[in-house]
């Protein structure tokens, strides 16, 4: 039964934050083309609905759950929405078409984040089921990248002049994030780390924030002035943690921490008084976030090579100056420290940009 299906979203790269519309169109041809034996074609109904599935981290029945319908895909399904009906009972002659249109809400909480992590990856799609009469169920599913929103409320507040509520446009969820999340991360004090080892004082690190968003660089100095152990170098590793709950356990192994590195920068401080460092972070990484199976938490990971003092001192040579070789053994110590930081989301237009594996339309022919 040649019948086509086509379903696209509004965007071409479906990236949304929580709390945003999605809107569907959905268009129904009947290929057949129109003559002497053109063939009519009867369709029963057509739904859409939006559904998120886990796989990984073991127990299912764990998470909170939403009542799914009989267009789930499987049984990993930890949200779905529910259905909306599309048509029912639709007749089209040969080389008709229709077209019909649909929105679905995204929630603020309660559906998990977009996320292929090592121990547990969650997936959201948009689903399209169509059936013929007295046939199985056909679905097309389009994949979309769900960004979490941090520091918005479930509802937003009325405008505080009702006579101006018809005249005046109200932000999107888009603007009101991009707003919350530039003044959450916008820099208002210096953070000042002091370092030690067994030894004594390392250095001191500065920060001048701890909350980024995706796409950020995230600046730092380090600081050997006042420091009673020399740092011969150091490294810094922009990490995130995946960790899985107590609760949880993976269908494989044991293990309930994984780390992936995202950035990492490498400098010789030998004699040098400051350090200045520089990590950016991708706007494809998953943002800081936490469902009831996982938490992702981000890092900033410090290792020094220190030693108490230098066995070695500077000699003259021939032409007079100072010249400082290295020893041959030196009695080193490494020391490792950290920072936890709060990245949070950005613009979905600006993660787009760098998810082309993402398309917010597919064809099904049935």
């Amino acid at each position: 039964m040649p019948l086509e299906v086509k379903a696209v979203l509004d965007r071409q790269v479906p990236a949304y934050l929580a709390g945003e519309v999605v809107k569907i169109t959905v268009f129904l041809r009947n290929v057949h083309l129109s003559g002497a034996k053109s063939v009519s074609e009867c369709v029963a109904w057509g739904s859409v609905q939006l559904g998120c599935e886990r796989t990984g981290g073991g127990r299912i029945r764990d998470e909170k759950r939403r009542p799914t319908t009989s267009i789930a895909k499987s049984n990993t399904c930890v949200y779905s929405s529910c259905p909306t009906i599309l048509f029912c009972d639709i007749k089209l002659a040969a080389n008709e078409h229709k077209t019909f249109t649909s929105q679905i809400e995204l929630p603020l909480y309660g559906l998990p984040p977009s996320f292929r992590g090592n121990l547990i990856r969650y997936y959201n799609r948009i689903t399209i089921a169509v059936q013929h009469f007295n046939s199985p169920i056909k679905m097309l599913h389009i994949p979309i990248h769900v960004i979490p929103a941090v520091g918005i409320e479930s509802k937003q507040p009325a405008a505080s002049n009702p006579f101006l509520f018809e005249t005046t446009s109200r932000p999107t969820m888009s603007e009101i994030v991009t707003a919350t999340v530039d003044q959450i991360t916008a820099p208002r004090k210096e953070y000042i780390y002091q370092m030690t080892n067994s030894s004594g004082k390392v250095g001191s690190l500065t920060l001048y924030k701890k909350a980024y968003k995706l796409g950020e660089d995230i600046i730092g100095k380090l600081s050997f002035q006042d420091a009673e152990v020399c740092c011969f170098q150091w490294s810094v590793h922009l990490e995130t943690i995946e960790n899985i709950e107590d609760d949880e356990k993976t269908e494989t192994q044991d293990k309930k921490s994984s780390t992936v590195s995202w950035a990492m920068q490498h400098n010789v401080s030998a004699d040098f008084v400051e350090n200045t460092f520089r990590l950016p972070i991708p706007l494809h990484a998953p943002p800081t976030f936490n469902t009831n199976s996982v938490r992702l938490k981000w890092r900033l990971r410090f290792e020094f090579v220190t030693c108490k003092e230098l066995q070695s001192t500077p000699s003259i040579n021939a032409a007079g100056f100072r010249v400082w070789s290295a020893p041959d053994n030196v009695p080193i110590e490494t020391l490792s420290w950290h920072v936890d930081l709060f990245v949070l989301a950005c613009s979905p237009y600006n993660v787009a940009l760098t998810d082309s594996n993402l398309t917010g339309s597919a064809i099904l022919v049935i």
